[in-house]
This record gives structure tokens, C-alpha cells and sequence, in this order.
């Protein structure tokens, strides 16, 4: 086999390659004030250069500035800087009795300002509600609260409006706010350790299960930042209710307690409930409630928009949305105790939308997916509709094809709370099976026919059809299966599943 290059060649090669590194070390030593101009014939517009020009933004240039931190912005980044305007800076400064930038020491304003800028490119359409998806430069988060669907006036922690956003230049963008926020200096320990006049009661609860260091710490055993919300009592909230003391309750039921207080994650209260827009003929309801699970996975916080008490319908929020470093705190008015008359709220299961399995129904193996979007084969989903009778634009149905009696479909219907559920399947009839639907070996109703259509139902879609009740004892995700009792196809939408208190 011949050799490609020559000596020679490869000489010349060699030399070529050291002229070009002399020309881009050259380059770049005749740049030392601009280290990367030469990757550009022209030089880019940087954020600093172009804020120093803005008269409503002296203030944050000028505290950039005594944080020694004005150069880091006209760097590469990529950086998001939500940046107070002058209004806002007086009204920190009149809030912290101070009267100018000057009264405050370097350290101080780089805490300040290095909270405000997030080192990544983020643009108003990726603003998620509660904290955004990467810290801060200090590793805590910007919480924002976009509940009433307007991304371009967003609050950020609960007291800056967003009023101009998607400032765009080379190597970031400035969001413009109208109030300094001010970055959490403690953790929820820590701080409820320095208000024990406060929480006294509460933290010897926490203190005595051995979860008080879980609240103090930033950081857990796998050195991540541990983000929890705790929904917390006062002595005078715990005094109304004739609690003094946590030490003579049973340490398990001290232990569900506390963690019946905490949920994992961290987000303003405004983003626990939600409107739900009602779809009448398939019996979704119109609502403003939620559901969410709390720390142990099976208690759960109901939430009520509508009502005239957002927590469990008789419990408000003394103080809400305190930020802290590792979380959020809520002070609740109200003893919260879990019991038996907890609400929880319907479920509107879609079947394409959750994972589901296939069991027996042929060309699949057994626990193989669906394929996604395809107009044929044994177990799929595809896009169907409109179906103007149910006031619905295009349906996405998941459909299978068993060949034999004993075949079945598992979907998995998520965050299931512990309670009494009737369930309704909506369906796309024509020459279908009977499937029971099944939870475990338990029987949920009887078998039901998905091919039926009534004589007065307009077009294919049956709606409401009854399949049964059932008790769910635990909460979490749950495997529902339809077992196949006579051969044919299954073209299902959704299934509904309404509590009965």
C-alpha cells in the first residue's frame, strides 16, 4: 500500500501550519484590549457598551461598577441581566436607609448585582412560572410569576415588574424591571432559627424527627442545592389550635406531619392553582383547583383559586412567598392537618399524551410502546378529527389491535391521589372489542364495548360512556389495564376520572 504524503510533503505541511499559528498569535497579541476581536471583521455590540448609553440605567451601571463588575458584561457570556432602572434603585435605597450607592460597600453590591444576572441566553418566551431553569451567579434563583399568561410583564420574586424585555445584543439580553430584588441571604433553618420567637414549637417538631438540618443545610449529601417549600406554623397558629408542644406525639405520626408541610421544588403561590377549561361533552369540568403531592408522596395539599380559602377550603396564608436559599416559605393562619375529608381534583387523562404498553397485541413485543403519529399498524397514535359535535379541534387517539382474548393495553394515568374516582372513556366507535378495565385484579365496572355509536350521535366520537368506581388506597402513578375479553380493535381519546366524596 502506497503512502499518501511524501516527506517533502509533509514538510510543507508542517510549515504551513506554523504560519498560520504565527498569524493568529500575531493577531490576537495585537488585541490585548480586545482578546477576542479577531474571531469578527467588526467588533460586536456588547451589553455594557450599550447600557452605559441608556439614562434610565445609570444606577445599575454605576453599582456594576463600584461591584467591579461593569467588565464581566462586555465579555463573551452569554449573560441575562435583569436590570433595575434608577426608580428602582432609590426605592432600595430608601427601603435599606440608605441614601446612594456610596453608602453600600463593594461586597455588598456584587451580592446584589450577581444575583440579577443569570449566565445564559434567556429570552421572555422561555420564562417558566416559579424559578427559572438556570441560577443565578450565586447559584440561587430568579422566581417568576407568569400565572397571568403575560410573559412581557412578568414579577420577579414577587415585587419587580418585567416592563421591557428581549434587549438583545452579541453576547446576551437586558430584561428591565422596575424594583431591586433582593438575593436570599439564608436558608429556611436559618432563618427560622433567628425568628424561634416565632417557630419555636415547630422547629422542636423538625428537631426531633431530624429534619431541622435538612431546612438548615444549602446543599444535601450529593452536594445539590436542596429546594423545598415549607408550609409553616407559628406558636400563636399552633396555640389557637391547643398544640404547645410536638414531644408526646407518636414520632410516625410526627413524622408524616412535618412532611405533610413541605412539598419539593419551589414556587410562588400563585402557580398552585390554575384554570382548567371545561370540555362539557366529555364531562371535564371548568375548575380553578389543584392537587399536590407533598414530601412523603402520599398526602397531598388541595388548592382552590375560587375559593374563599386557597388551602384545604379553610386555611390562608399569614405570609406567603418568602424566598430563602434553599426554598420557600409560607406561613399558613391555620393549623393544616391531613384527614380523611380532603379534597382532591378530576382527572383528565389523555391516552397519547402518557406512557402506555402493549401486551399480546401482535407485531409488538410484550411492554413495547406505541408507535407515535403513524397511520397504520397494531398499536399507535395518530392524529383524528375535528369533532365538531364535541366542540374539539383534532383529537390524537391512541388505537390497538389485539388478536386474541387475554391481549392488553396498560396506560399509566399520573399523580393519582388516594380516593374514590368514577371513570368515563371517550372513544371513536365502529368495529371494536371488549376490553375490561382493570386496576391491579381488580375489576373496574364490567367489560364495555368501544364500538357502539347511538343513533343520534352525529359522528363516530361516543362520549361519557360509563366504565365503573373505584378506591385508589395509595396515591402516586397508577398502571390502569384493559384487558381484552372479546377480539377487536381499541381507539380511545381520553379517559375522565371525577372524585365521588
Amino acid at each position: 500500500m502506497k503512502t499518501l504524503f511524501t516527506n517533502k510533503s509533509i514538510r510543507l505541511i508542517s510549515a504551513v501550519r506554523l504560519t498560520i499559528l504565527f498569524a493568529v498569535v500575531a493577531m490576537f497579541c495585537a488585541c490585548e484590549d480586545d482578546p477576542f476581536s479577531y474571531q469578527e471583521r467588526n467588533r460586536q455590540i456588547l451589553m455594557l457598551d450599550m447600557i452605559k448609553k441608556d439614562t434610565s440605567l445609570t444606577l445599575a451601571v454605576e453599582a456594576l461598577t463600584i461591584a467591579k463588575m461593569a467588565g464581566t458584561l462586555n465579555t463573551y457570556g452569554p449573560f441575562t441581566f435583569f436590570a433595575p432602572n434608577n426608580a428602582a434603585f432609590r426605592r432600595f435605597f430608601k427601603n435599606q436607609g440608605k441614601t446612594s450607592l456610596k453608602d453600600f460597600t463593594e461586597e455588598q453590591l456584587r451580592t446584589v448585582m450577581t444575583y440579577h444576572i443569570i449566565p445564559t441566553r434567556l429570552v421572555a418566551a422561555q420564562f417558566i412560572q416559579g424559578p427559572q431553569s438556570t441560577p443565578t451567579g450565586r447559584g440561587d434563583y430568579i422566581t417568576l410569576d407568569i400565572s397571568k399568561g403575560y410573559k412581557s410583564s412578568a414579577t420577579a420574586n414577587g415585587k419587580a415588574t418585567i416592563y421591557e424585555t428581549d434587549i438583545e445584543f452579541s453576547n446576551g439580553f437586558v430584561h428591565k424591571m422596575d424594583g431591586v430584588l433582593d438575593p436570599p441571604t439564608l436558608t429556611i433553618g436559618e432563618f427560622m432559627k433567628q425568628n424561634a420567637d416565632q417557630y419555636s414549637v415547630f422547629i422542636k417538631g423538625l428537631e426531633r424527627i431530624g429534619m431541622m438540618d435538612t431546612l438548615v443545610n444549602l446543599n444535601d449529601a450529593a452536594n445539590a442545592r436542596i429546594r423545598l417549600t415549607l408550609f409553616a406554623e407559628t406558636n400563636d397558629v399552633l396555640q389557637k389550635a391547643g398544640v404547645t408542644s410536638f414531644d408526646n406525639m407518636p414520632i410516625n405520626e410526627l413524622r408524616a406531619y412535618m412532611r405533610y408541610h413541605m412539598i419539593r421544588g419551589t414556587n410562588f403561590s400563585s402557580s398552585y392553582t390554575f384554570f382548567t377549561q371545561g370540555i362539557p361533552a366529555i364531562n371535564v369540568q371548568d375548575r380553578w383547583d389543584n392537587t399536590i403531592l407533598t414530601l412523603d408522596g402520599q398526602q397531598w395539599i388541595y388548592f382552590n383559586l375560587a375559593g374563599a380559602k386557597l388551602i384545604n377550603q379553610n386555611i390562608g396564608f399569614a405570609a406567603s412567598d418568602i424566598i430563602m436559599r434553599n426554598g420557600i416559605i409560607h406561613n399558613v393562619d391555620k393549623q393544616m392537618v391531613f384527614g380523611p375529608n380532603a379534597r382532591w381534583t378530576q382527572i383528565y387523562h389523555i391516552f397519547s399524551a402518557n406512557p402506555a404498553f402493549a401486551y399480546g397485541i401482535p407485531g409488538f413485543s410484550n411492554g413495547a410502546s406505541p408507535a407515535v403519529d403513524v397511520s397504520s399498524g397494531n398499536f399507535r397514535t395518530y392524529n383524528d378529527g375535528p369533532s365538531p359535535a364535541l366542540s374539539r379541534g383534532t383529537i390524537k387517539m391512541l388505537f390497538a389491535a389485539p388478536d386474541n382474548v387475554g391481549d392488553s393495553i396498560i396506560s399509566v394515568v399520573r399523580n393519582v391521589k388516594a380516593g374514590r374516582y368514577k371513570f368515563e372513556v371517550n372513544y371513536k366507535s365502529g368495529g371494536r372489542g371488549d376490553f375490561q378495565l382493570m386496576y391491579g385484579e381488580d375489576n373496574i365496572g364490567i367489560p364495555v364495548n368501544y364500538g357502539i355509536k347511538p343513533d343520534n350521535w352525529p359522528n363516530d366520537f361516543q362520549q361519557k360512556i360509563p366504565i365503573g368506581s373505584y378506591t385508589f388506597k395509595t396515591s402516586g402513578d397508577k398502571r390502569m389495564k384493559f384487558l381484552c375479553t372479546r377480539v377487536g380493535g381499541w381507539n380511545v381519546d381520553c379517559m375522565i376520572m371525577t372524585p365521588e366524596y
